[in-house]
């Protein structure tokens, strides 16, 4: 989808600044919200990391410039869990009153559009209409494009996850690299398949991608699926 959340290429946001000898966590909730992730994940696998990215992408604008990093995995792991039934509202301000007596707590679903699962996949779009693909890894499909073949990254506007950077779409590039197969996740997040393609490294200069003044020695080389790409 386009989000906030995919901000290469935009402008207007300044410098990033750094804090020096700026700490792995800034409190110490942030430490626990990142093991609390990697835990539930490990012991009972209840999404892949393509949902996890998503459910980041569908926090309203607003909300996702004015939190930190760990705000957005808190927000994105009360949301999973209680999309999955793993836990309800009511079991999180509970815990909550327990944690701070007297506090006011309400998990901010406003924050999230929600795209699933009110909207039925069949009324939403994937980011690319696939044309390839195995379930299995082992059965992969021959790659369509071989090194040196000059592609076109697709234009493609969805409501649903995609992988494919908005400031590369419509432009063009050479493959450089086949990098095996992987699910692609567009399919893996709409419709809960594993659908693996083959993985290429495309390299694209910088003034395709950025205009006659980007320097004509730099170039950018990123990982795509093969329904990113066309022939050019």
């Amino acid at each position: 989808m386009n989000g906030i959340h995919d901000v290469g290429g935009m402008d207007g946001f300044g410098p990033v600044k750094r804090e020096e000898n700026e700490p792995v966590f800034h409190e110490r909730w942030e430490g626990r919200v990142r093991a609390l992730s990697m835990l539930i994940n490990k012991k009972r696998r209840l999404y892949f990391i393509d949902e996890s990215r998503h459910t980041i992408e569908r926090i309203h604008p607003v909300y996702y410039m004015g939190s930190s990093y760990y705000q957005l995995w808190l927000l994105r792991f009360e949301t999973m869990m209680m999309e999955r039934g793993v836990l309800t509202e009511q079991e999180i301000q509970e815990r909550m009153g327990q944690i701070a007596p007297g506090a006011s707590f309400e998990p901010d679903l406003a924050a999230f559009r929600t795209i699933r699962p009110h909207n039925p996949t069949q009324h939403r779009r994937t980011a690319i209409q696939t044309t390839s693909g195995t379930a299995s890894p082992n059965e992969p499909v021959p790659p369509k494009y071989k090194p040196g073949t000059v592609v076109q990254a697709k234009l493609a506007a969805t409501l649903g996850h995609t992988r494919i950077p908005r400031y590369i779409r419509g432009k063009q590039g050479v493959i450089e690299a086949v990098h095996g197969h992987s699910p692609i996740p567009d399919i893996r997040v709409d419709q809960g398949l594993s659908l693996y393609q083959p993985v290429y490294r495309v390299r694209f200069k910088a003034r395709e991608l950025w205009g006659e003044d980007a320097s004509p020695k730099d170039t950018l080389c990123i990982e795509l699926w093969e329904d990113y790409l066309e022939q050019a």
